[in-house]
């Protein structure tokens, strides 16, 4: 959970993963009493906003899609084209928190 938050709190709101997951795990700690309920954060804001879920084409891709939904955070609500651009940035984060865990296992990144 811990590296999931920093990935997502490195990317910011910037994309729809990490402000998917970073909501997700302020929900969590907050089921768990680990964090303080804000009345006026950005999270809340976005929370209380609308969310539209896209129609979905029928096509030959769409077993493919809702599969893809369900591995990136967020991907319910993302039409095709910005579930392919989020999952290609989603995927960068991922294989970059590997080799920054690879190297931490290595012992060659000795301060962080």
């Amino acid at each position: 959970m811990v590296a999931d938050a920093s990935m997502a709190s490195v990317v910011g709101y910037k994309r729809a993963w990490s402000r998917a997951m970073l909501w997700k795990i302020r929900n969590q700690s907050r089921r768990h009493g680990l964090l303080a309920k804000k009345s006026n954060s950005h999270a809340n804001r976005l929370r209380k906003s609308k969310v539209v879920k896209p129609k979905i084409a029928k096509t030959e891709n769409f077993d493919q899609a809702s599969e893809l939904r369900k591995l990136v955070p967020g991907g319910e609500a993302m039409e095709y084209s910005n579930l392919l651009e989020e999952t290609a940035h989603y995927i960068k984060c991922l294989t970059t928190q590997v080799g920054i865990f690879d190297e931490l296992v290595k012992g060659e990144i000795v301060d962080i």
